[in-house]
């Protein structure tokens, strides 16, 4: 079936089995930041944006993606937000395991990107989410909150609004 999307801005049309997964799909496209974890939606390897928001390709049958933009971590690597989180992450000095790398960057986006400063039971449930034992948990919410400080001062705002 021929399957029109978006993939890192790209407009393609795709001959696919609607029923194949996103990952797959991804995966045969050399995409290879979409890693191939446990296929259950649980561990987050397989992480990718679908129209902004983080979705485990995994799970999602590629017929349902039609006329949908999807995004992955080679994309969004080149991005403004990516490096706001990336100097975040290093400033905590997190250093990523390099399978979990999708799931941690696209969760903080959508997280920063959808709270102006997140709350401590926002940082606990977003670190509650990433399965991998790379990061510590609190290093991890360290992370988000020095990626955080980077993004409002990449932006000009004022420090204690």
């Amino acid at each position: 079936m021929k399957i029109p999307i978006t993939i890192n801005g790209e407009k393609i049309i795709i001959d696919e089995d609607p029923g194949e997964k996103l990952l797959y799909v991804l995966r045969k496209r050399k995409f290879i930041s979409v890693k191939r974890g446990c296929e259950q939606g649980k561990c987050g390897m397989c992480t990718v944006l679908l129209d902004d928001n983080p979705v485990s390709s995994c799970m999602i049958p590629v017929g349902i993606v039609k006329d949908r933009s999807i995004v992955t971590l080679e994309y969004f690597s080149k991005t403004k937000d990516y490096a706001d989180i990336e100097k975040g992450f290093a400033s905590a000095g997190i250093k990523l395991c390099g399978y979990c790398n999708s799931f941690k960057f696209f969760t903080v986006y959508k997280l920063l990107k959808d709270n102006y400063r997140p709350s401590k039971e926002q940082l606990l449930e977003t670190a509650a989410q990433d399965k991998c034992s790379c990061t510590e948990q609190n290093v991890f919410m360290n992370g988000i909150m020095f990626a955080t400080a980077q993004k409002h001062q990449r932006e000009g705002r004022k420090k204690n609004v």
